[in-house]
């Protein structure tokens, strides 16, 4: 049994190092302010189907790296994160039952959540920062991609037995 957890706990953190991969993966510019939230809808995902499994603390984790490699101020998007996953957590057992329509409201609110935290906590420590439209194209693009990085990682979580 302590084999079975340690390989599902390696197969999670490979699906979040294969997020944040994507988030960094270099694009072309005129692609590159559209980026999807891969982290937000992992993240999101693990602690809607696993809440005991990857939660909150996780997803702080998840968030520094992510700041570590994106050059950003350290702790930002773990922050960013951590709100997050505290939300779903707090209501995923209401969220597991949503219909995709409202789950692609969820999602994309999470997003636009996580997109204002970012800004605002970048802005404390830099007032020069400035917001625009493009700054948020990401909160149009993410749900769009929730159904089929669901329907992804729910087809790896039972392959493998994660429980």
């Amino acid at each position: 049994m302590s084999h079975e957890r340690a390989s599902g706990r390696a197969i999670i953190w490979l699906t979040i190092l294969a997020a944040l991969l994507l988030q960094v993966m270099p694009l072309p510019p005129a692609v590159a302010a559209a980026r999807p939230d891969w982290v937000l809808l992992t993240v999101t995902y693990w602690v809607l189907a696993l809440p005991h499994r990857f939660n909150i603390l996780s997803a702080c984790l998840v968030g520094v790296v992510l700041d570590i490699l994106v050059g950003g101020t350290l702790g930002v998007r773990g922050l960013a994160l951590s709100i997050t996953a505290y939300l779903v957590a707090l209501q995923y057992q209401k969220l597991r039952h949503f219909a995709l329509f409202q789950q692609f409201l969820v999602i994309g609110s999470l997003s636009l959540l996580l997109h204002l935290l970012i800004y605002w906590a970048e802005y404390l420590s830099n007032p020069a920062i400035t917001i625009d439209w493009v700054y948020l194209q990401p909160v149009l693009i993410t749900p769009l991609l929730w159904p089929w990085v669901f329907w992804l990682l729910r087809r790896i979580r039972r392959q493998f037995k994660i429980r």
